[in-house]
């Protein structure tokens, strides 16, 4: 089983749940965020009027995509979730705004996520972790595949509105998952077949459900199925340790694509070197595109 906190601090949480490499559910960790007020249809559509971002189609894991601006997105997904269940059954899904840099976008957002948790992250990440957030809203029913962070670094999930399962493998069982590419897996846990992969019925496979104002970790490596319960907004940060960023950098010895050692080589600079991030940034921010 997962387990559940209210609060934590610096030294617990690195102690109890980073070096072991066990997850974690912060319950209610982001409560007081005007965020969790505020991030409505209404917000995003007057907010993001002017500002494009790609949206998946389909299977997020193949890449397929189309364009729109937020406010444009925010009044599909408004339209689609005012219809009654039976008749969304019968819709097409919207597509899927995924692994999108916002507070680079929309840099007024970070006022709403106020106070940050900033402790959490290694002190490199310090008062610019905003530049590394990765942006998700989605709709009912919406899914992300069974996969693990690309660059093997540790995951820090803000539920801000709606709420997600999450289906959680834990790093060790990385090959009971019968992995088709880098980091997507070809099991689905949520219908696992297992006369066809077998070996998944030995893997540790937790879930947990993620609501407003919760903070999940998830450790480097770990294998997480999602499934959007609802209309949903929420984000996360790829951080790495310097443990951590030595299993990104030796996942090109495991296949990985050659980029990978090259973002995971700028975290190391940062941690190692002592390189502070904003000189480093410029050569990490293309990750933020790539792995949407």
């Amino acid at each position: 089983m997962i387990e559940i906190v209210n609060s934590i601090d610096r030294d617990t949480f690195y102690r109890k749940f980073v070096a072991p490499g066990k997850p974690v559910l912060i319950k209610g960790g982001t409560r007081n965020w005007p965020a969790l007020e505020k991030w409505n249809y209404d917000y995003f559509k007057k907010m993001g009027d002017a500002v494009s971002v790609p949206l998946k189609t389909g299977d997020v894991s193949k890449g397929n995509k189309t364009i729109m601006t937020v406010a444009e997105y925010t009044a599909l997904l408004e339209q689609y979730e005012r219809l009654p269940a039976d008749a969304r059954q019968q819709s097409p899904r919207p597509p899927y705004l995924h692994d999108v840099p916002v507070f680079l976008l929309l840099p007024a957002l970070k006022q709403d996520v106020d106070p940050f948790p900033s402790y959490l992250l290694p002190s490199w990440y310090g008062s610019e972790w905003w530049k590394f957030v990765q942006f998700f809203m989605g709709s009912t029913d919406s899914l992300t595949p069974l996969h693990f962070d690309t660059l093997c670094t540790h995951n820090l999930f803000f539920q801000v509105h709606g709420s997600k399962k999450f289906y959680l493998v834990a790093a060790k069982d990385r090959d009971k998952c019968y992995l088709k590419s880098w980091r997507w897996a070809g099991v689905d846990l949520e219908h696992p077949d297992l006369g066809k992969y077998p070996l998944l019925k030995e893997a540790e496979i937790d879930a947990v459900v993620v609501e407003p104002g919760d903070i999940l970790f998830m450790p480097s490596g770990t294998l997480h199925q999602v499934r959007g319960l609802s209309y949903s907004i929420s984000f996360n940060i790829d951080w790495h340790t310097p443990g951590s960023v030595m299993s990104g950098l030796l996942s090109g010895f495991r296949g990985a694509p050659r980029r990978n050692v090259l973002y995971n080589s700028v975290v190391a600079a940062g941690l190692y070197l002592g390189i502070p991030s904003r000189y480093l940034f410029r050569y990490y921010q293309p990750y933020l595109n790539y792995v949407s």
